[in-house]
């Protein structure tokens, strides 16, 4: 995990609510970015028939789309 979505450990008397980590806001913009491009490029290929290549944007949007998920469920 990197290091700026770890949590500090409590210390002995801290009473303070644990710190939420720094949204990596650029991280999830990426992978909208990709999830976008790799969606159209998937249909794209699918059209001109390299199913190859289609099925390959289409792996890449399914782990964008999970990488998006995850980084949302570990907000809350």
């Amino acid at each position: 995990m990197p290091r700026r979505l770890r949590r500090d450990p409590p210390v002995a008397g801290d009473t303070a609510a644990p710190r939420r980590p720094i949204r990596p806001r650029v991280e999830i913009a990426a992978y909208w970015l990709l999830y976008v491009v790799a969606f159209g490029a998937a249909v794209l290929h699918w059209r001109v028939g390299n199913v190859a290549l289609a099925v390959l944007c289409g792996v890449a949007v399914v782990m964008s789309i999970r990488d998006i998920a995850h980084f949302h469920r570990s907000m809350r």
